[in-house]
């Protein structure tokens, strides 16, 4: 009796009169007797064992670092100081006059498009 079993890329099969196992795959193929088959099977067996019983390891969560809320309601109970809505001092004289001339170019955009032609 014959028993095989045909895969998309190759197929094996076992012989009982002959007591070969046979595998192929794209045109090649490896003949087992019995002893060799079974000493096969074992090993894959205990191969599929072995992942079946391994512990999967889970990603470990990422704490992220507990910071205090910084828009809370309750900061300096509800009292709002000048610091708080003070810019940061530019000592650069560069940045400064940059600035200024934006502001200047800006304004007068502003102003150019309120007077009526």
């Amino acid at each position: 009796m014959k028993i095989e079993r045909k895969l998309k890329y190759g197929s094996f099969g076992w012989d009982d009169e002959t007591k070969m196992f046979t595998v192929e795959h794209k045109g090649q193929s490896i003949k087992l007797n019995k002893i060799y088959a079974f000493a096969f099977l074992r090993f894959a067996f205990s191969i599929a064992q072995r992942n079946w019983f391994r512990k999967q390891e889970k990603p470990k969560k990422i704490e992220m670092p507990k910071v205090k809320e910084i828009c809370d309601k309750n900061i300096r109970k509800g009292e709002f100081k000048p610091e708080q809505f003070q810019l940061p001092h530019i000592d650069d004289e560069k940045i400064k006059e940059d600035a200024r001339r934006k502001i200047k170019e800006d304004a007068k955009n502003i102003s150019d498009s309120l007077i009526k032609k």
